[in-house]
């Protein structure tokens, strides 16, 4: 029972639940229904979206345009107003620019400018026709401004560009220059720094403010320089004096005046436009100061005999200042052109030439310079010229052997020049110098040249000694007395080897055997005097045969003779030298004077002992011992 009403329960729960799935279905199919009749209808919705957005999109894009053209015309519009405004703008700023400029109005002039240049770049953006008259206007006014602002740069500049004193430009201190007065500068400055920004803007024409500042400052230099310039220019007259040359001073000055242009131009200029500015405004009076220079060289080849100082001084001068020359270069950028470089090498090779010319000189025999020969015998001017170079030389000892290592040693002469009292001489002293071996071949050449003038007197041998014993003397007293001369010559190893010194071999030796061929010309005078005492009973003879008196007479005679020749002769000639004068004269005083007053004292005497040849004594005894000794005294002095 209890089962079958289970299932009975069962059953009804069952056909509940079937009746209920029904239900369910029934309803799902209603539902499947309503969902497909949405699906259409929202596809219908989708159609007809599609075909408005189609109908709509035209009216959208005419609007997005209507929208652009909106803009664009306030735009133009604007623009339109702006190029009104620059109209009446560009009016005013013309009425600015164009009234007189000073300098308590300069800087309103200069915002002047600055707005000028904003309308210009405003301007530059508008392509329309009617905005091109704004422009042209505007540029006008902006080269018209521009065109004052360098007027009064100029003018301002040269007002404190004048000429400096000369004791400034020579002083040694560079804070003696004056400065400009603070105003000025700050007034330069600025027209400067407005003039520089002119000059880079497209719309403005090139002022050239900096050209102008370089030709006023190179000018203010050049003038300041001028009596420098002029001084150095002028030829020497007489002899140089060490450190006397005004180029040197020039120099001095010129580098001054150049580092006080670095110090202006960067305090006034841009630091971009320092190099070029520098460069510009010194330059001019640097390719002066170099056409000085070598105008001086070309000058000294002529004159080097008096003048060689001058380029030992330049050159030692230019290598002290070099450093500076290069600083001043360096600012001007400029290292690899240094004219003082040049320079410095051109006086350089001018010094080389002059040493090799001298020797040339001096050993050329048919010199037209030196072709003159004094008529009595005295110093040639080729000696006088030589030795007074050497001591010139000897100033500036240091200099000239770095010359001539430069030159080479030996190298200054020409192929085939002679060197045998040189060479007779060498390897004496182990410490030769190059001077010492120039100096050697120098005076060689200078005893060469001279014994063969000797030559030209052939009117009588003796004048040709005399001429030999000058110069030799002359030679060799000026070696003894200039400093440093004779150890240059000789070397310090032959202080005590005087046979073996290179000044024996060249000119002492000489000197001494000319001065025994001289002594020559008394012989015969010598000879007359030389007399015979007569001996009878063992006792002196005091009367004198008729034979022996004519002996004696013969022997006054021919003394007269040959002593009135010389006499005749060798009063026109001269000794100049005092000391040389005694060097010749010391045998005739110490040998035939005495030998006169012995001879005269025997035969011319009244007193006892004497001994007479003549009763007219007055005939054959012209001269007294105190006139000989006053004639012989003045021999040589050309009196």
């Amino acid at each position: 029972m209890a089962t079958t009403e289970g299932i009975r329960e069962n059953k009804t729960f069952l056909d509940e639940e079937v009746a209920e799935l029904n239900g369910l279905t029934t309803n799902l199919d209603k539902t499947n229904t309503v969902s497909t009749t949405m699906v259409d209808i929202l596809n219908s919705f989708d159609t007809r979206l599609a075909s408005l957005e189609i109908s709509v999109m035209p009216i959208h894009k005419s609007t997005q345009s209507l929208t652009r053209l909106a803009g664009n015309m306030d735009q133009t519009v604007s623009a339109l107003e702006a190029i009104l405004s620059y109209f009446d703008q560009a009016a005013q700023e013309e009425a600015i620019v164009s009234r007189p400029l000073s300098d308590h109005d300069l800087q309103s002039y200069l915002q002047s400018i600055g707005r000028i240049r904003e309308y210009l770049r405003a301007m530059s953006s508008v392509k329309l026709k009617a905005g091109d008259r704004v422009v042209e206007q505007l540029k006008r006014s902006l080269n018209t401004a521009s065109g004052k602002l360098h007027g009064r740069f100029k003018q301002l500049l040269t007002q404190h560009s004048l000429p400096l004193d000369l004791k400034i430009v020579t002083s040694s201190d560079r804070k003696d220059i004056p400065p400009l007065p603070s105003s000025v500068i700050q007034t330069l400055s600025t027209l400067a720094k407005s003039l520089a920004d002119i000059e880079i803007d497209p719309n403005a024409e090139k002022t050239g403010y900096l050209t102008s500042y370089r030709e006023i400052r190179a000018e203010c230099m050049i003038k300041s320089l001028g009596p420098l310039y002029q001084s150095s220019m002028v030829e020497l007259k007489g002899i140089y004096e060490k450190g006397s040359s005004p180029f040197i001073l020039y120099t001095t000055s010129l580098l001054k005046l150049c580092r006080n242009e670095a110090d202006l131009a960067d305090t006034l200029l841009d630091a971009k436009l320092l190099s070029l500015a520098f460069m510009g405004s010194i330059m001019p009076p640097i390719e002066q100061w170099v056409e000085t220079g070598k105008s001086i060289t070309r000058r000294v080849r002529k004159t080097f005999t008096s003048e060689v100082g001058i380029l030992f001084d330049v050159i030692e001068s230019l290598e002290n200042n070099m450093n500076t020359f290069d600083s001043v270069f360096g600012l001007a950028r400029r290292q690899k052109d240094n004219d003082a470089h040049e320079l410095l090498k051109a006086f350089k090779t001018t010094a080389m030439r002059t040493f090799i010319d001298f020797i040339t000189d001096v050993r050329n025999q048919s010199n037209p310079k030196y072709q003159a020969m004094p008529l009595d015998g005295t110093v040639h001017q080729l000696t006088s010229d030589t030795l007074n170079y050497m001591k010139r030389l000897m100033n500036y000892q240091s200099m000239v052997e770095s010359i001539l290592n430069l030159i080479g040693d030996g190298s200054w002469n020409e192929a085939g020049a002679s060197q045998s009292r040189r060479s007779q001489a060498a390897g004496r002293s182990g410490r030769n110098t190059i001077l010492q071996h120039y100096f050697a071949d120098v005076l060689e050449a200078l005893v060469q040249n001279i014994e063969a003038k000797s030559r030209f007197y052939k009117k009588g041998q003796s004048l040709s000694q005399l001429f030999l014993l000058n110069n030799y003397f002359y030679i060799s007293k000026s070696v003894r007395t200039t400093p440093g001369l004779l150890e240059a010559i000789n070397g310090p190893d032959t202080a005590g080897l005087p046979e073996a010194s290179l000044t024996s071999a060249i000119y002492e030796k000489p000197l001494k055997q000319n001065v025994n061929l001289y002594q020559d010309n008394w012989k015969t005078c010598v000879e007359h005097l030389m007399d015979v005492t007569y001996v009878h009973d063992g006792g002196v003879q005091q009367v004198l045969n008729s034979n022996q008196r004519q002996m004696v007479k013969d022997k006054f005679k021919n003394f007269n003779h040959d002593f009135d020749e010389l006499w005749k002769t060798q009063k026109q000639y001269s000794i100049p030298d005092p000391d040389l004068r005694v060097m010749v004269l010391k045998d005739v005083n110490q040998v035939l004077i005495p030998m006169y007053d012995k001879f005269i004292t025997k035969y011319a005497s009244s007193g006892s002992g004497s001994t007479e040849f003549t009763k007219n004594v007055q005939k054959y005894i012209r001269y007294d011992v105190s006139m000989i000794k006053d004639m012989v005294n003045q021999f040589f002095t050309n009196s």
